[in-house]
């Protein structure tokens, strides 16, 4: 079976409003001739998100997911100057990090009820001390709280390790990406008290949460 891996890349917008972000993405990212490449070398899914709004800001940080089934592939794109380029326009700064999904980590995706059209990205970025605890803890509280979590609004939960080359020692750091269609069921569910002491157990460092939407506007996702 094909290993389906995530690209991440996270960082503070170059341009000044989220508006001009989007033209700017869709010349250079979004171009016919860009998605095309992309998808040639085995880029499956493009996806685009700015934080949740907060007292009606958004704020500069900015999020693009990508799911590749090529390593080779994404290698070879993003190694091309004019994709760099381009990147720049967009980030003033930014982290590109490839995720390979966390082998035994319990992972699920339920559909969407009719009407529920929403779509809030919660993610969280730690360091572990070993993947096999980081499993066994990670297991526990997921099924232990999965139930709940779906009757709050939660689609899916996905769980990745940080990509090495081959011959490298473990990256120990662990991504995870919660799809939801209803935020005041996430809210409730990041703040239970029993789901937050679960995931704690799992890592090694303070852990950096967040959550994301889509922007608004036209922008060239696949």
């Amino acid at each position: 079976m094909s290993t389906i891996y995530l690209l991440s890349i996270q960082g503070v917008l170059a341009p000044k409003t989220v508006e001009a972000a989007r033209a700017i993405h869709n010349e250079t990212a979004g171009a016919p001739a860009n998605v095309a490449a992309a998808r040639s070398l085995g880029d499956l899914s493009h996806m685009v998100y700015v934080p949740m709004e907060h007292e009606g800001h958004h704020g500069d940080n900015f999020l693009i997911l990508d799911q590749w089934n090529n390593p080779d592939g994404l290698n070879q794109f993003f190694a091309n100057e004019q994709v760099q380029e381009q990147g720049g326009r967009i980030f003033a700064q930014r982290d590109p990090v490839v995720w390979v999904p966390a082998d035994g980590f319990i992972v699920y995706h339920c559909p969407a009820p009719f009407g529920k059209n929403d779509r809030i990205i919660g993610v969280v970025r730690a360091p572990i001390s070993s993947v096999e605890a980081a499993r066994a803890a990670h297991n526990a509280i997921v099924e232990k709280s999965m139930n709940k979590a779906r009757m709050r609004g939660n689609m899916s939960h996905e769980a990745f390790l940080r990509l090495t080359p081959p011959g490298s020692p473990e990256a120990l750091e662990f991504f995870a990406v919660d799809v939801w269609y209803n935020s005041a069921g996430m809210g409730e569910q990041y703040e239970d008290p029993e789901f937050l002491a679960g995931f704690e157990k799992m890592f090694a460092g303070e852990p950096s949460a967040s959550v994301w939407v889509h922007p608004t506007g036209d922008w060239v996702e696949w």
